[in-house]
Order: C-alpha cells, then structure tokens, then sequence
C-alpha cells in the first residue's frame, strides 16, 4: 500500500519537513535582513526632505 508507514520510501521521507524548516529559517533570516537594510538605505536619504516639505 502507497500511504502505509511500512512503506520503503517512508524512512527517507517523513522527516523532510523538519530539515526543510530547519534550513528555511536561516535563509529568511538572512533574506528578511537584507530588506531591512535595503529598507534603511532608501528612506534615510528621504527622511530630512520629507521633514522640511512638512513644515
């Protein structure tokens, strides 16, 4: 039977998701700190414009 734990391919593929995850939290670390650096280089440069234009 396909879904039957006893299955061949079964010892290979249950734990998958636990070294996927393990491997996607350092890169959306790594990704999510680039944004945010991508994010502060083009608003500080925007920052004091936008001030004066307020006042």
């Amino acid at each position: 039977m396909v879904l039957e734990p006893q299955a061949t391919w079964w010892n290979a593929l249950w734990p998958a998701p636990w070294y996927l995850t393990g491997l996607s939290i350092p890169l959306w670390a790594l990704l999510r700190a680039r944004e945010k650096a991508a994010q502060q280089a083009d608003g500080d440069d925007d920052f004091p414009e936008q001030l004066e234009k307020a006042a």
